[in-house]
């Protein structure tokens, strides 16, 4: 499924890098994911960052789109029992989109299934901060410390 996901957007990608330069007014988008297809193309977390991050703020059009891309890269390798894998992508996430609470709580999942509980609660904490009306993050750091955690 996400293989299938990840086709489409390249495939949408693809369209807007072909379109980009034919249409008059492009959105800041379309051009900015246009300089990012080739990296997309090789499927590999860490050239899509690195493309992602070397282009500053022209880049933040796209930010949705390629961290949600290399969220779901994370979770293909965690689905695959790849847990090492899955866990240093989801550190390229977060190294990337620090304030993103979805990065963080994907990153809680991996080094949960990996049996890192410590670091789990750490960063579902990171993850509920960033988002206070996160219920899993709170079922989660509940589940593995006992603790309540309020909303703020």
């Amino acid at each position: 499924m996400i293989q299938l996901r990840l086709a489409f957007a390249l495939t949408i990608l693809a369209g807007w890098a072909g379109s980009v330069h034919s249409a008059p007014f492009p959105s800041p988008q379309a051009e900015v994911l246009g300089h990012l297809a080739p990296a997309f193309a090789t499927h590999d977390p860490a050239r899509i960052t690195h493309a992602y991050r070397d282009m500053g703020d022209y880049g933040s059009p796209a930010a949705h789109i390629v961290e949600s891309t290399i969220n779901a890269m994370g979770y293909e390798r965690l689905k695959n029992g790849e847990i090492e894998e899955a866990i240093k992508v989801f550190t390229l996430n977060t190294g990337s989109f620090p304030l993103s609470a979805n990065a963080w709580d994907s990153l809680a999942e991996a080094t949960m299934t990996k049996g890192d509980y410590d670091a789990a609660v750490r960063c579902y904490r990171i993850s509920l901060k960033l988002d206070p009306e996160s219920t899993n993050a709170a079922r989660m750091i509940k589940r593995m410390t006992g603790e309540q955690q309020l909303s703020t």
